[in-house]
C-alpha cells in the first residue's frame, strides 16, 4: 500500500517535468525557470518573466491548468510564493511578491494591473534615506542595488484573488487586500480594502459601486 501511495505521488511530478522540459526545448519556457517553477499544462506569453534578486534553492512560483499568462513576475527579497490556479488569464501586468500572492480559479486579470504585496520601504523617513544610501553603495559595487535591503522596516500582507473575479486595467492591488469570489474591479481603482463577494468597485481608493447577481 505505501508503495502505491509512492508512486501515486512521483506520477503527477513527473508528468509536470516532463511537460515542462518539453516546453523548454521549443523554446516556449525560459530553461532557467526549471529551478523555481512548477507547473501545468498553462500557456506563458511572449512577455511572461520571472525575475527573484537573492534567490535560494526552491521553487517560487506554482501555477496550475490551463492558463494563459503574459506578466512579469518579481520577487525582491528572496522571499514570497506566487501560486496561480486553474483558467485564469493576466494580460501583461505585474506581480511583486514579497510574502503571498495567490490567484483562484477562473479569474480574469486585463493590461497594466498592479498586484503589490508589500510597501517597498518604511513609513519612517529616517529609513529612506538609509535605503538611499543602500541602494547607492550596492549598484557602485556592482551589486544588485536592493542585495543589501533592510525589509525588517518593511510592512508586507499578502494578496488574494478569489474565483471568478475580474481586475479591470491598469488597476492598483495593494497589500493585504482579499478579492472577493466574482468581484470585479473597475478599470483604473487603487485597492487598499478587501472586497466582498460579488460586488462591483471602482475609484481611487476603490469604493463600492453595486453588488452582482
Amino acid at each position: 500500500m505505501r508503495y502505491k501511495t509512492i508512486i501515486k505521488n512521483l506520477i503527477p511530478h513527473f508528468l509536470v517535468n516532463r511537460y515542462l522540459r518539453s516546453q523548454i526545448k521549443k523554446g516556449a519556457i525560459d530553461s532557467s525557470y526549471m529551478e523555481i517553477l512548477e507547473m501545468g499544462n498553462s500557456i506563458l506569453q511572449d512577455l511572461f518573466s520571472i525575475k527573484v534578486f537573492n534567490s535560494q534553492s526552491r521553487k517560487y512560483v506554482y501555477i496550475g491548468n490551463d492558463n494563459m499568462l503574459d506578466c512579469q513576475i518579481l520577487f525582491e527579497s528572496g522571499n514570497g510564493v506566487v501560486i496561480i490556479g486553474d483558467h485564469v488569464y493576466i494580460g501583461r501586468s505585474n506581480i511583486i511578491c514579497r510574502s503571498k500572492i495567490e490567484f483562484g480559479n477562473n479569474i480574469f486579470v486585463a493590461w497594466g494591473v498592479y498586484f503589490y504585496d508589500h510597501d517597498s520601504h518604511s513609513l519612517d523617513y529616517k529609513e529612506r534615506q538609509k535605503d538611499i544610501l543602500q541602494q547607492l553603495r550596492d549598484y557602485r559595487n556592482g551589486e544588485s542595488f536592493i542585495k543589501n535591503k533592510n525589509w525588517d522596516v518593511v510592512n508586507t500582507a499578502p494578496i488574494k484573488i478569489c474565483d471568478n473575479a475580474w481586475i479591470g486595467m491598469n488597476s492598483i492591488i495593494l497589500k493585504g487586500v482579499t478579492i472577493g469570489e466574482g468581484a470585479i474591479v473597475g478599470a483604473g481603482s487603487v485597492v487598499t480594502k478587501s472586497v466582498p463577494a460579488w460586488t462591483l468597485v471602482a475609484g481611487n481608493p476603490a469604493k463600492f459601486i453595486r453588488e452582482l447577481k
